[in-house]
């Protein structure tokens, strides 16, 4: 009689298990992207905060996108793969001016359209993979 509880009970349980690990297996790429750090991104324009032209290509980037030491920079630099993953890369720029808002920067690696990180939810690394939040 015993043998039969402890049967039925293993029954059970193996089956509520299997049960788990297909929700859990369903669900892990929602999981995944729950864990993620969250970003903001903004567009990097191209031009100056004066107007003028400039003889090498300046782009304007929100203040909170660099972590600026001195007259060079960095910023963090998303990029979607195909497989619709977001990772971002640190990038460093030249600061040629600034007022309230903006840097006027310089950078061979960054180009009008690309998506700045102005904004997260964790702290992040170069080429850590991250979720971009909507609704900005």
């Amino acid at each position: 009689m015993k043998k039969d509880k402890l049967k039925k009970y293993s029954i059970r349980f193996g089956i509520v298990f299997l049960i788990a690990l297909a929700l859990l297996t369903y669900f892990s790429s929602t999981i995944d992207n729950m864990l993620l750090p969250q970003v903001k991104l903004a567009e990097v324009s191209y031009g100056t905060i004066d107007g003028e032209q400039s003889g090498d290509d300046r782009y304007l980037i929100p203040l909170s996108a660099v972590v600026s030491m001195g007259n060079t920079g960095t910023v963090f630099v998303a990029k979607t793969d195909e497989n619709n993953e977001t990772t971002v890369s640190e990038v460093t720029v030249d600061i040629k001016n600034s007022d309230d808002l903006y840097y006027e920067v310089t950078s061979d690696d960054i180009y009008s359209g690309m998506g700045v990180v102005y904004s997260t939810s964790k702290s992040i690394a170069s080429g850590d993979r991250v979720h971009i939040a909507e609704g900005e």
